[in-house]
């Protein structure tokens, strides 16, 4: 699966863990500056722990009623 399109240059060689493990600002026109304000704003400083967040959500929204 060749995701490149979607990252930045400097993890485009990286593999899925390291990518999980990575800040936001891997993804392509996320900057750091963007990338901080995520992290400020959610905490996680991972896109593993950001992911896991939102879905925890969308599973509990599934069973809401």
């Amino acid at each position: 699966m060749n995701i490149n399109k979607f990252l930045n240059k400097e993890y485009q060689n990286m593999s899925f863990k390291e990518l999980s493990q990575s800040p936001f600002s891997l993804i392509k026109g996320v900057s750091e500056s963007d990338a901080e304000r995520i992290r400020a704003a959610f905490k996680p400083k991972t896109l593993s722990k950001f992911v896991n967040i939102a879905e925890a959500i969308v599973t509990l929204a599934e069973g809401e009623e």
